[in-house]
């Protein structure tokens, strides 16, 4: 049972493919990010330059940093597909997540594992973007705790508080 003057963050909700797109997006390399975040728009002028000399030059096989590159962003958009994927097939993420945040404590319910409990110098790390905190309990490895899953937005600040106060973050 808490005392009085402690801390007690409740939360719930359900992971969407959005949700796991930015957790993915944000576990990819800097210079990787980058890449898919600014220059997304040079894989369709490459591959229409492609197209162009295919059509002018008989028997041109398009081999040139241009088709490499247009490999590599084919890659970044299969993403939000292998994404969508995941999502269908992991049944740990599918359903619904609850937790509790207290002051020294963190406490993370899976419909499937059941409770866990997080002591906040056992999280390693935390990162906050697009309204989403991820907390890493290991590489690649983190509890999404989306702005979705609490009830007020006076929930949410207080939440982030912890975590920053907590946690180190990335």
């Amino acid at each position: 049972m808490p005392e009085k003057n402690e801390i007690e963050i409740h939360f719930s909700g359900t992971l969407t493919e959005e949700h796991l797109h930015i957790y993915h997006q944000y576990c990819l390399p800097t210079w990787l990010e980058f890449f898919s975040k600014y220059f997304k728009w040079l894989f369709w002028f490459y591959l229409g330059l492609m197209i162009v000399k295919a059509l002018r030059i008989p028997g041109y096989i398009p081999v040139s940093p241009a088709l490499f590159y247009d490999i590599f962003i084919l890659w970044l958009l299969s993403r939000k597909r292998q994404i969508k994927k995941i999502l269908q097939s992991n049944k740990l993420i599918q359903g619904n997540f609850s937790g509790v945040a207290r002051e020294q404590t963190l406490f993370w319910d899976n419909h499937l594992y059941g409770l866990s409990k997080f002591s906040w110098n056992k999280i390693l790390k935390y990162q906050e973007a697009k309204n989403i905190i991820m907390l890493y309990t290991g590489i690649n490895q983190a509890l999404i705790v989306p702005r979705s899953f609490f009830n007020s937005e006076e929930d949410w600040q207080q939440f982030r508080q912890l975590v920053a106060d907590k946690v180190t973050k990335k």
